[in-house]
């Protein structure tokens, strides 16, 4: 599958290191001597360093060749891993690599009395994150050093410049090393004769200097995961030698591709996960060396010019996730050696070149996620060799090619989010008895051909058939065996489901989808290795059924559960998320409840018949980031053990009876986003912080239809610093549950929640809600006194809605600093005096309303205030100019006039289906594979 950024411990772990004339010496055959004093060296340096119970020979099994080394065997020049000179018998040669050496090392060690050696290798081995000692300066006959893969840390000393016989320089894979004093620069200006340089996982952290173009000699460049910044040469791409260059993961590195000329010696071009953009120049075709070609999660842009036919040697081409458009060149399909193409994640349109189908050599082919149309080529069977086959998320018509079991060796088939119609052969499909992971969710297909009871594919791991028409479950499913990940969400699934369904022979299942059917009854567990479980939005009635102790995320939401949450559910000690929203469950909350609170990162229990007290969270360590049980008749104070919580992000708790005052004491939560209290008892002035920098990162309060009084919150106003700072890298939503397990599920792009505003009834729905989404809504209080001008400095805020108040004075002219704004909501109040003119720069604003209020003088005629009706103004006698009837110019019109009686203040909760403003949490969405909560 494709590598991601969230692979890259994984690719350190499992690292082979490039040796670059290094291979492995064979012991001497010739009569040469080795000389005494070296020989006590080597002697010596076995005993200090030699472990063969080390934990580096159990890992990977590496030969012990130091056992080779016997004291009573005078020639050292016969050991395995020694070379000697066969003239004056001095060892030139010492390949140590994966041979079991354990401990730090330093300048005493006994290897650097070698004076005479020409290549070392200590390749793979641990050295307990020792520095390179600085002696490695004193073998300055040094042609190749090897030092990869053997935890070193630190500082490169600054000796290794003493080196300039070097041809060849590895220090790759030391995740902690350090290139900085010498530079790189420092290094490449020392060491001219470089032929091979890997300084890959050392932390380099600065541009790629321009002296790499005077290293003349140069056939390899390897910098991977260097934390390079700046720009990259282009004068490096036109090194006369240069056939390997491999910048892999280097985010902050930006580049772009020069002209190329013909005879370019690059074999093998890397750029997976930089920062290079631009577009792929014509000449691209004159690397006609060029064998791998990786420029994947970059910015690349533009067409694929159809030079790229000229490439006939290449075995690898991934322009997978850019921004690469127009179609797929046909020309591609001359690259008749090519193995592995990945174009997924772009802009391509058009049809799939029939020349596709001339690469029989293919045995990965991805086209994922991009604008393609037309027909799958029936011709595409033709390439038996495929093993992974990923046209997903396309705009691909027509049937699935009749011939599709001709592909034998496909492990992963993947056609899902199409419009791929007619019928759906399973018959045929699942013929392929290599499948591992097969994938046809979400097409339009008329009627399923299903295969005979008894097809066991032998294999088969992962299968998804969402949106795919079926009526009842595949008795099939029943004799795969290995299964572990099935999604059948979206069907028309009807009635309950059958005995023969979660038996013994699904044993192996881990994830299960059957989310948006037709169940009406579940049947009892026997996947004691279920893990997740997405039972939403059928018709199941009855009591919750209890899942397996193993399971980590149970969501059983829109349904028509009943009866109370059994205290069994507190045994589910592995639980992660749990959402029983939205059903019609009665009782109280277990109080068992908070035992999960180490583990439970999500509780949804909205929307059911829930009465009592929200239970105490009892443990120190709370691992809750998203918490909603609001419409229910949940009674008391808010739990103080909340404090605890130091991770959470979303707390909603609208529409129960909780009786508390503000909760001040939730301040210190520095992660907690939105915090949404509207229609409890709720009283009191909110007071000033209890310490500073309190809520520093609530971007979303909804306070509305609760009895808070005194004066608005002017000194947490100026605290609520993440609505003043707009971070457009913040692209987390609220409440999304995000794959890490099994990502190869429904559309990753799908939201799992959006929030719903409704302002005086115009509804607004943010299906993906940016955490630089901001508003506050505090209306149906009793809030009195001026809007303060702290309100101004809220300069990100889009949503402000103080209705159903009693505030006085005038509309602060700081409203006109909030430049974002959306949506103002004052009306309802005993404001006075006119509407402020620089309102009107406000140039986002699509709703305002300040109707029922004291309000005088001329309506603005300007930008947005041209498009608000006449019920934004209604109820302020005062006001004069369009959209209203009465013209402005009397003077005696311009005066105030007396209020009118305030109107009796609406009863507590009344309002909870008028409300003028409210944020609503709706639910779990499809497509969901969990992992875990980002915010």
């Amino acid at each position: 599958m494709k590598r991601t950024p969230s692979d890259l411990l994984v690719v350190f772990l499992a690292v082979i290191p490039l040796h670059f004339a290094s291979s492995e010496t064979l012991p001497s055959t010739s009569s040469t001597k080795c000389h005494e004093q070296e020989r006590s060296a080597l002697l010596e340096f076995k005993q200090s360093f030699f472990d063969a119970k080390s934990s580096v020979c159990s890992l990977y099994g590496h030969r012990q060749k130091l056992e080779s080394w016997k004291l009573e065997d005078t020639n050292c020049c016969d050991w395995e891993g020694v070379d000697c000179d066969e003239g004056m018998g001095y060892v030139i040669g010492l390949n140590l690599s994966e041979s079991c050496l354990s401990g730090p090392i330093n300048s005493k060690a006994s290897l650097f009395r070698l004076a005479h050696l020409q290549s070392l290798n200590l390749a793979s081995n641990n050295f307990n994150y020792s520095q390179i000692p600085s002696a490695i300066g004193d073998l300055v006959e040094l042609m190749s050093l090897n030092l990869s893969s053997s935890s070193f840390k630190g500082q490169i000393p600054s000796q290794v410049l003493k080196l300039t016989n070097l041809t060849s320089l590895d220090l790759s894979g030391n995740y902690g090393l350090e290139l900085r004093n010498p530079s790189m620069k420092t290094l490449v200006q020392f060491l001219t004769k470089l032929e091979h340089l890997d300084v890959s996982w050392s932390n380099v952290s600065t541009p790629v200097p321009d002296a790499v173009t005077n290293l003349s000699s140069l056939t390899s460049l390897v910098l991977r995961y260097c934390n390079l910044r700046g720009t990259f040469p282009t004068t490096i791409f036109k090194l006369p030698r240069l056939q390997l260059l491999d910048l892999d993961s280097n985010p902050e590195l930006s580049g772009y591709l020069p002209e190329f000329h013909l005879g370019n010696p690059i074999k093998s071009l890397s750029l997976w996960w930089t920062n290079f953009s631009g577009s792929l120049p014509a000449s691209l075709g004159n690397l006609a060396f060029l064998s791998k070609f990786d420029i994947s999660y970059s910015n690349f842009s533009g067409n694929i010019p159809s030079s790229i036919g000229n490439l006939t040697q290449l075995t690898m081409l991934d322009f997978g996730i850019n921004k690469l458009s127009g179609e797929i060149p046909s020309s591609i399909g001359k690259l008749i050696q090519l193995s592995y193409l990945a174009l997924g994640t772009n802009l391509l349109s058009g049809e799939i070149p029939a020349s596709l189908t001339n690469l029989t050599n293919l045995t990965f082919l991805d086209l994922f996620d991009n604008q393609l149309t037309g027909q799958i080529p029936a011709e595409i069977t033709r390439l038996t060799q495929l093993t992974y086959l990923i046209l997903s998320f396309n705009i691909l018509t027509g049937p699935i090619p009749k011939n599709i079991s001709n592909l034998e060796s496909l492990d992963y088939l993947d056609l899902q989010s199409n419009n791929l119609n007619g019928t759906l052969r399973l018959d045929v499909i699942l013929k392929l008895q290599h499948l591992n992971k097969l994938q046809l969710s979400s097409n339009e297909f008329s009627s399923i051909i299903e295969p005979s009871m008894n097809v066991s594919i032998p294999n088969l791991s992962a299968l998804g058939l969402a949106s795919s028409n079926l009526s009842e479950l595949p008795i099939f499913l029943s004799y795969q065996r290995r299964l572990q990940w099935l999604d059948l969400s979206q069907n028309r699934i009807y009635g309950p489901t059958p005995p023969w369904f979660l038996n013994g022979s699904m044993s192996q299942l881990q994830f299960l989808n059957l989310s948006s059917n037709s169940i009406t009854s579940f049947t009892t567990f026997k996947c004691q290795n279920l893990m997740t479980l997405d039972l939403r939005f059928n018709e199941i009635q009855g009591l919750i059924p209890l899942p397996p102790k193993s399971i980590e995320f149970y969501l059983v939401s829109n349904n028509k559960l009943y009866g109370e949450i059994s205290p069994e559910m507190c045994q589910l000690s592995s639980i992660i998320i749990l959402d029983l929203s939205k059903n019609k469950l009665s009782g109280v909350i277990p109080p068992c409840v908070s035992n999960l609170s180490d583990s439970l990162i999500v509780l949804n229990l909205n929307s059911n018949d829930l009465y009592g007290r929200f239970p105490q969270l009892q443990n120190d360590v709370c691992g809750l980031k998203m918490i909603d049980v609001s419409d229910n008749r949940l009674q008391g104070l808010l739990p103080r053990g909340l404090a605890n919580c130091s991770d959470l992000e979303f707390l909603n708790i609208k529409n129960n009876q909780i009786v508390d005052t503000f909760p001040s004491w939730m301040g210190s939560l520095s992660f907690l986003k939105v915090l949404i209290l509207c229609s409890n008892g709720f009283h009191g002035a909110i007071g000033e912080p209890e310490a500073r920098d309190q809520f520093p990162n609530l971007r979303i309060v909804d306070l509305s239809i609760n009895n808070f009084s005194g004066c608005l919150p002017s000194a947490y106003f100026d605290m609520w610093s993440a609505m003043k700072v707009h971070d457009a890298d913040y692209t987390y939503y609220y409440g999304t549950l995000v794959v890490s397990v099994y990502i190869f599920s429904g559309d990753p792009r799908n939201n799992d929640h959006f929030i719903t505003m409704i302002n005086k009834g115009n509804l607004l729905e943010y299906e993906r809600i940016l955490s630089y989404l901001n508003g506050i809504d505090l209306s149906s209080n009793n809030f009195i006194g001026e809007i303060p001008n702290s309100v101004g400095s809220l300069t990100e805020l889009q949503m402000l809605n103080l209705s159903n108040n009693a505030l006085t004075g005038s509309i602060s002219l700081s409203l006109a600093n909030l430049t974002e704004l959306e949506s103002l909501d004052l009306s309802s109040n005993k404001l006075s005096g006119m509407i402020p003119p620089a309102l009107a720069q406000l140039s986002f604003l699509g709703f305002f309303n300040v109707s029922d209020n004291h309000l005088f003088g001329p309506i603005p005629q300007v930008n947005q205030f041209t498009t608000f009706t006449i019920d934004a103004y209604e109820g302020n006698l005062g006001l004069c100019g369009v959209p209203l009837t009465k013209k402005c110019g009397n003077p005696v019109e311009a005066l105030p006039l007396p209020p009118p009686p305030s109107p009796p203040p609406p009863p507590s909760g009344a309002l909870a289906e008028k409300l003028d403003w409210k944020i609503v949490l709706m639910g779990f969405g499809s497509g969901l594979v969990i992992g875990s909560v980002w915010g």
